[in-house]
């Protein structure tokens, strides 16, 4: 491989059309100047330059070489202020992979904070729930999941990845206005177990049958839909009860829905997952964002109508 370091020199000499002249510019002897010209001629095996007059001027060799050295310190200059821009936060790509739920309640004031820190770093966010999100940050097509899990799941990372905890989201017992369940002495899910459910994602649903099992039943789960506003709205009609998380009722609550604090529902909690490693700029910088407003979150304490 050629030495740029010497193709440099080069470029210098043809400049200036002298080996004096560019010794003095790069602050090097004649001689060194010489040296490096010569051991640049010897690794492409055909003179680069000739005397001319007082001074030297390229061979056609010498002249694509040049050609070719500047066009390499271009693309190397290139790199170093697209680097050093993205260093700056001055521009870069973030890519983001988030449940729908957290894509309403998170990701806007997120984006937003970092487009005010940062307004040259672009985000993109793709709808995935939890098992899809770590499907591409494996696969290197996103570069933050959002994800959600349960305490009795297993993790989704291994030592590939880090976690960034985000916040705790309890889930609440969702039932018509009215319901039995919506009143102050309702003991738990136990009393539900006749009940026809709504349910959301595949991973939802497994909570909810395994909550269900501790309470003694399995759970009649007639509808499956990932669209909350849906779910609450079968609530409302009284063709269902549900648990639904507490950062779903903040986005909506439905009129006729009455949310109750019951044990054993559960919570679920959320979290940023990134490749191990040094983290760019700009990822680290949403995340810092993800993290402030998961804290901004004013998630009220009762939903109903």
């Amino acid at each position: 491989m050629l030495d740029l370091h010497r193709g440099r020199i080069l470029r210098e000499v043809a400049r200036l059309g002298s080996m004096t002249a560019a010794a003095k510019s790069l602050a090097y002897t004649q001689p060194a100047v010489s040296h490096h010209v010569a051991r640049l001629e010897a690794e492409v095996g055909t003179p680069l330059v000739v005397r001319h007059g007082r001074g030297v001027r390229l061979t056609e060799a010498g002249r694509i070489l040049v050609e070719h050295v500047e066009d390499v310190l271009a693309r190397m200059d290139d790199a170093e202020e697209r680097i050093a821009a993205i260093a700056g936060l001055r521009a870069g790509r973030v890519r983001v992979a988030v449940f729908p739920t957290a894509a309403g309640a998170l990701l806007p004031d997120a984006i937003a904070g970092l487009r005010a820190r940062a307004p040259g770093v672009s985000v993109t966010l793709v709808d995935a729930e939890p098992a899809e999100a770590m499907s591409l940050l494996r696969a290197g097509d996103t570069d933050v999941a959002v994800v959600f899990r349960y305490a009795h799941m297993p993790p989704d990372t291994d030592a590939r990845f880090r976690e960034v905890a985000l916040c705790d989201d309890p889930l609440r017992l969702l039932v018509p206005t009215g319901h039995p369940a919506a009143g102050a002495g309702f003991a738990g899910l136990d009393g539900l177990a006749g009940e026809t459910w709504a349910s959301g994602c595949a991973r939802c649903r497994d909570h909810l049958r395994w909550a269900c099992a501790r309470a003694g039943f399995v759970p009649d789960i007639a509808y499956a839909t990932e669209d909350h506003v849906a779910i609450q709205r079968l609530v409302a009609r009284g063709l269902a009860v549900t648990t639904l998380p507490a950062l779903a009722l903040a986005l909506h609550a439905e009129p006729g829905v009455t949310a109750a604090d019951v044990p054993g529902v559960g919570r679920r909690s959320i979290a940023a997952v990134v490749p191990a490693g040094p983290r760019p700029p700009a990822v680290a910088a949403l995340l810092d964002e993800l993290t402030a407003a998961a804290r901004r979150l004013d998630q009220p304490a009762e939903a109903g109508g």
